[in-house]
């Protein structure tokens, strides 16, 4: 899994995030794609959608959950 940052515009500065190969899957297609996850959700989201996935904070939580359970070492939520 690669860190990168990337501009959150709801928190209006730099937050750190992880690419996880192949760890979304399209409901519709069935094809998989790399799954972005904010490692910074819950410190200073202030929306009820993430502006980088375009997901609800839950589901960014879920998905930073699934990355944890990888054996990461991301950030407390």
């Amino acid at each position: 899994m690669d860190k990168h940052w990337a501009y959150c515009s709801a928190c209006d500065r730099q937050v750190e995030i992880a690419v996880r190969p192949g760890g979304r899957t399209d409901p519709e297609t069935g094809e998989t794609t790399d799954e972005i996850v904010c490692l910074e959700v819950g410190h200073t989201c202030t929306g009820a959608l993430c502006p980088i996935m375009d997901v609800t904070p839950e589901e960014m939580r879920e998905a930073l959950d699934r990355v944890r359970g990888e054996g990461s070492d991301t950030k407390e939520a």
